[in-house]
């Protein structure tokens, strides 16, 4: 199992205030909707190939009005796919990561309008199927609230570049053979002699069959 945790150094400029404008602030109203707003997307870029690796980014950001709680994010990877690295590349907050098939990361307190982000490079096995998704979800630990977001993934490489569904190619009902099933009639020839005088009326055919 890995693990991996990651910080950012941040600094507060602290201002004094006379007693005339601390006041005002300091009894401020908090609105009655302010809440923490957990949100989390993953994307991808291209298509994985078999036998190759891709990489995946899941990002968490707090975009409502007040700090979270401590928050978890999982993501656990489908059949296929393994997970080889994983890079924090922006972070308000110390991320703490660690994963076998299932990927978790921890964090204290978000505050609002801050979050991180994360690319997660995978091993795509030879024999993955041709489309995958999987689900990552954030919550925020102390209230329950979550947030959660899938990425459909498609693979390529043997079958899967095949025309048609994994494992071989499209099916189709043409061009259908009807040799044997329709026998062909032809050499159909007629003399008809109709209301001449002195003569009689004849009609004469001949069939044969021509094998297909």
């Amino acid at each position: 199992m890995a693990t991996h945790t990651f910080g950012r150094r941040m600094s507060a400029v602290g201002t004094v205030l006379g007693l005339g404008l601390g006041l005002p602030f300091a009894f401020g109203v908090t609105s009655a909707y302010a809440a923490a707003q957990l949100e989390i997307t993953k994307t991808h870029t291209g298509d994985f190939a078999r036998g190759g690796q891709g990489v995946y980014r899941i990002t968490v950001t707090n975009s409502g009005d007040e700090a979270s709680g401590g928050t978890e994010m999982t993501d656990t990877f489908p059949a296929g796919l393994q997970i080889d690295d994983l890079n924090v590349v922006d972070n308000d907050v110390a991320v703490s990561c660690v994963w076998t098939q299932t990927l978790t990361c921890n964090t204290p307190a978000i505050p609002a309008g801050q979050g991180y982000a994360i690319d997660v490079t995978v091993l795509v096995a030879a024999d993955a199927p041709c489309n995958l998704t999987n689900t990552a979800i954030v919550e925020d630990t102390p209230t329950g609230a979550s947030d959660s977001a899938s990425d459909p993934t498609t693979v390529t490489g043997g079958d899967c570049d095949d025309d048609g569904e994994e494992g071989g190619g499209v099916l189709s009902i043409l061009p259908v053979n009807l040799n044997g099933v329709l026998p062909m009639f032809n050499n159909i020839s007629t003399n008809n002699n109709i209301n001449s005088p002195g003569a009689s009326n004849t009609n004469g055919q001949k069939f044969s069959l021509t094998a297909p």
